[in-house]
C-alpha cells in the first residue's frame, strides 16, 4: 500500500506545475470576466490531470531504459521497482479519464481538444510509435502536448476559437519548442546511449543561437500584438503581464542556451 505522497511524487509535479500556473494570466487576457469562475478551476485541473497522464506514461514506457542510468532509475519509481507497471497503467487511466470527463462538462469541443492532447502525449512515449526518439515528429509532439493543446483547450474553454488564438500560438510554440531541444541538448549523451535518435540527435551540428534569436522575435512580435488587440481597459495590465512573465522566461532559455553552448 503506497500513500498518498508516493502517488505525488509519481505525477512529477514539480517539473510542470509553475507551468501551468500561467493558465490564470492566460485566461484573463482571453476572456478577464470569467477568471473568478468555475471553468477557471475545472479547465486547470484538466490540464493538471493530462499533464501528468503524459510524463508519468513517459515514465511507464521509460522504465526499462531509466533501469540502467543510475539518476534515471532514481526519478522514476517503475525504474526503481517502488511502484509494479499495473499499478502504474490503473492511475495514469484514472488521471487521463478524470481529465477528460472534467472537460467533457464544459463542452464537446474542449473534450476534444482534450482528447487529443491525451493522444499526443500517449503516441509521444508509447513504445510502438514513441514519437520522441523521431526526428521532427520529436519536436511537433512535444509542442503540441506541452504548450498547443493545453492553450487550446483553455482557449476553447472561454471563447470560440478564432484568429485571436495565432499571437498566442507565437508565444506558446516558441517556448515549448525551444524547451524541448535544451532537454534534448542535455540529455545528448545518455540519448546517444539508449540509441534515441531523436532531432538534436540528427542534426546535432545545428546553431541554437540563431534559433534562439528568430524564437525570440516570434514570442516578441505575439506578445505585442496581444497587447495591441486586447481591450483599452486590460491593456496596462496585459502589458505587465506580457513584461512580467516574457522577460524572465526569455532570460531563462538565454542562459540555458549560453550554458550549453559553452559546455559543448
Amino acid at each position: 500500500m503506497h500513500d498518498t505522497g508516493f502517488y505525488l511524487r509519481f505525477t512529477r509535479l514539480g517539473d510542470y506545475i509553475h507551468v501551468l500556473f500561467f493558465i490564470f494570466p492566460l485566461i484573463f487576457l482571453i476572456s478577464p470576466a470569467d477568471l473568478f469562475s468555475y471553468k477557471t478551476v475545472v479547465v486547470f485541473l484538466a490540464n493538471l490531470c493530462l499533464t501528468a497522464f503524459g510524463y508519468m506514461f513517459n515514465d511507464l514506457e521509460d522504465a526499462e531504459d531509466d533501469y540502467h542510468d543510475v539518476e534515471k532509475r532514481k526519478r522514476n519509481p517503475i525504474a526503481s521497482g517502488e511502484i509494479t507497471r499495473k499499478q502504474s497503467y490503473l492511475f495514469n487511466l484514472f488521471l487521463v479519464s478524470a481529465g477528460l470527463l472534467l472537460l467533457l462538462s464544459i463542452n464537446p469541443l474542449v473534450f476534444l481538444l482534450g482528447v487529443l492532447h491525451a493522444f499526443v502525449g500517449f503516441i509521444y512515449s508509447w513504445k510502438n510509435l514513441r514519437l520522441k526518439s523521431k526526428p521532427i515528429l520529436d519536436l511537433a509532439s512535444h509542442v503540441l502536448f506541452l504548450g498547443a493543446f493545453q492553450f487550446l483547450t483553455t482557449y476553447a474553454a472561454f471563447r470560440p476559437i478564432d484568429l485571436l488564438v495565432v499571437p498566442f500560438l507565437m508565444i506558446i510554440i516558441p517556448i515549448s519548442l525551444m524547451n524541448e531541444i535544451i532537454h534534448e541538448m542535455i540529455d545528448f549523451d545518455i540519448d546517444k546511449k539508449t540509441r534515441i535518435n531523436n532531432t538534436v540527435q540528427r542534426f546535432e551540428g545545428f546553431n541554437i543561437t540563431k534559433l534562439l534569436i528568430i524564437m525570440v522575435a516570434t514570442i516578441v512580435i505575439g506578445c505585442s500584438i496581444i497587447v495591441f488587440t486586447i481591450p483599452p481597459e486590460h491593456k496596462i495590465i496585459g502589458l505587465s503581464l506580457a513584461l512580467f512573465l516574457g522577460v524572465p522566461m526569455i532570460y531563462s532559455m538565454n542562459a540555458r542556451v549560453s550554458r550549453l553552448t559553452q559546455t559543448r
